[in-house]
C-alpha cells in the first residue's frame, strides 16, 4: 500500500464560493502511477473562509503613526531584549582583541589625568579648588568622556547602523538609548577609579569629604546622558543630507570642553564671561557633579535651572526630529 503527499490549492472566484482541492503534491512515475486518478474537491462557503481568515491575526502590526505617540514606550519595551543584546554587543566590541582588555576602562581617565597635572597644573599653573590636581582632572575628565561619548556615537547611528536598519525593522530609538547605556557602565566603572584614588589619598593623610549630596549624582548623570542624546538625536537627523557634520562633531566637541569647567572652576571665568558659561548646560553640569561628589564647587542655582530647561527643549527636539527621518534615511545614505 502506498502513501501519496497531497497539497491543498485554493480556488477563488469573486462573490462564489472558495473550492480546495486535493492534489499529488510529488510527479508520479509509471510505477507509481495509479489507475485509479480521483480529485477531491471540498466546497466551503465565502464567508466561513473569511471568518477563518479573520481569527489568524498577525503577532505583530508595523503602522505609521503620530510622532512622539503613546505607543512609541511600548514599542521600545517590547524590544528589550534586543536593546539588552547591543548594550552587550557595544560594550564586548569596544574592547575585543585588545591586550588590556576592560582594563582600559581604568587606565585611559588615569593617564589622561596625568597628562593634565603637568600641562594644566605645573606648566599653566591652574587652581583646582580644594582638591588634589589628580583628584579634580580626574572627576572632570571621566564625566565628560561620558558625555561626549555618547554624543558623538549618537550622531554616527544612521551612518554606522544603516546596513542593519535596512534589513530588520525594530525601533531605531532603541540604538541610541543603547549606546547611551553602555556609556553609563563605562562610567561607573571609571568612578570607581576615581575612589580607589581618594582612597589611596585619605591612607596618605589627604581628607576629601564625601558627603550626602552623592545621592544627588545619577540626577545629574542621567541630565548628562539625555542632553547627549537629544543633540546626538538632532545631528544623526542632520547628516542623513549633510555628511559634514560628522566632521564638526569631534573638533566641536573637543573645543567645547575648554568651556566646560571640566580642567579649571568657575572662579576662574571673569565676572564678565559669566553669562556665557550659564548658557553652556554642561559647564553648569559638570559644576554640579563635582558639587554632589566633593561639595568643594557649590553650584549656582540659576545656570542649574537653564540647564534644565535646555536640556528638555534639546531632548524633545531630537527626538522628534530622529523619528521624523528614521523613515526617510534609507533614501539618502
Amino acid at each position: 500500500m502506498s502513501l501519496r503527499l497531497t497539497r491543498r490549492i485554493r480556488f477563488t472566484k469573486k462573490d462564489e464560493r472558495v473550492l480546495y482541492a486535493s492534489v499529488s503534491a510529488m510527479p508520479e512515475t509509471p510505477a507509481t502511477r495509479s489507475t485509479d486518478s480521483t480529485v477531491d474537491v471540498a466546497v466551503r462557503p465565502l464567508t466561513e473562509a473569511n471568518d477563518s481568515a479573520n481569527r489568524l491575526k498577525p503577532t505583530y502590526v508595523v503602522e505609521a503613526g503620530k510622532l512622539l505617540s503613546s505607543s512609541r514606550p511600548k514599542e521600545l519595551w517590547a524590544f528589550r531584549e534586543l536593546f539588552l543584546l547591543l548594550v552587550k554587543r557595544d560594550f564586548v566590541a569596544a574592547y575585543k582583541q585588545t591586550v588590556l582588555g576592560p582594563l582600559w576602562f581604568f587606565v585611559q581617565p588615569f593617564l589622561a589625568s596625568l597628562v593634565f597635572m603637568v600641562v594644566f597644573g605645573q606648566i599653566a599653573r591652574l587652581p583646582t579648588t580644594e582638591l588634589p590636581a589628580l583628584v579634580f582632572y580626574m572627576s572632570g575628565i571621566i564625566a565628560w568622556n561620558f558625555f561626549a561619548n555618547c554624543l558623538t556615537q549618537v550622531s554616527y547611528t544612521f551612518l554606522a547602523s544603516g546596513a542593519l536598519f535596512r534589513k530588520i525593522y525594530f525601533p531605531r530609538l532603541i540604538v541610541p538609548l543603547s549606546q547611551v547605556s553602555m556609556n553609563l557602565l563605562n562610567f561607573f566603572a571609571q568612578l570607581l577609579v576615581l575612589f580607589a584614588v581618594i582612597a589611596v589619598y585619605e591612607l596618605g593623610g589627604r581628607k576629601i569629604e564625601i558627603g550626602p549630596k552623592i545621592f544627588a549624582l545619577p540626577g545629574i548623570v542621567l541630565a548628562m546622558g539625555l542632553l547627549a542624546l537629544g543633540l546626538g538625536c538632532l545631528i544623526a537627523s542632520a547628516t542623513v543630507k549633510y555628511r559634514d557634520l560628522n566632521m564638526v562633531v569631534g573638533y566641536t566637541v573637543n573645543l567645547w570642553m575648554f568651556g566646560s569647567f571640566v580642567i579649571y572652576p568657575r572662579s576662574m571665568v571673569p565676572d564678565n564671561l559669566q553669562w556665557l558659561m550659564n548658557l553652556n548646560p554642561m559647564a553648569s553640569l559638570i559644576e554640579c557633579y563635582r558639587s554632589s561628589l566633593f561639595g568643594t564647587e557649590h553650584a549656582q542655582t540659576q545656570p542649574a535651572l537653564i540647564a534644565v530647561a535646555m536640556i528638555a527643549v534639546v531632548l524633545v527636539a531630537g527626538i522628534w526630529c530622529f523619528i521624523a527621518a528614521e523613515g526617510t534615511f534609507t533614501d539618502s545614505i
